[in-house]
């Protein structure tokens, strides 16, 4: 192989490494940790589309969070902030999504980390890895005493 083949060739991979989408580990969780989020974010840390609502239509009830799930919310996120297994930046709400149900006896929120990206391209989280930066926690909050009665982890 001629000096000419060899320093283009190896020209070429240096180019094509530093092009190269970020999509370690180590630089998605980097990525979770520092984003400033100017939207309501979703799966991949993309934007998601957003329709302001009247509140006026009938679909718009399945919108509407009953108070008394507010109130459980308090309780088990203040509980989820202490949790010694997450780390500071993994508490912060902005990576996940919350779900409110109920039980006879409970109402359970649950924490569900948003995935990570799959990679980033130029600044911008693209589609969407398997991996989360947070971990999901369920919590049951007693309706009689307000209280945290038990909370269980997900892998």
């Amino acid at each position: 192989m001629n000096k000419k083949l060899i320093v283009l060739t190896s020209c070429f991979l240096m180019t094509a490494m530093a092009t190269k989408p970020v999509s370690s580990r180590e630089m998605l969780d980097e990525y979770a940790k520092t984003v400033i989020p100017t939207c309501t974010l979703g799966d991949g840390y993309r934007c998601l589309d957003i329709k302001e609502d009247d509140f006026i239509s009938r679909e718009s009830l399945q919108r509407l969070t009953p108070g008394q799930y507010l109130l459980a919310f308090k309780v088990a996120y203040e509980a989820f902030s202490k949790l010694p297994e997450l780390t500071v930046e993994q508490r912060h709400l902005k990576h996940y999504r919350i779900g409110f149900t109920e039980s006879p006896d409970s109402y359970i929120i649950l924490f569900m980390p948003l995935l990570l990206p799959e990679r980033i391209e130029n600044d911008k989280p693209v589609g969407y890895a398997t991996a989360t930066f947070g971990k999901t926690v369920k919590f049951w909050i007693d309706k009689r005493s307000n209280q945290v009665s038990k909370h269980l982890y997900f892998k």
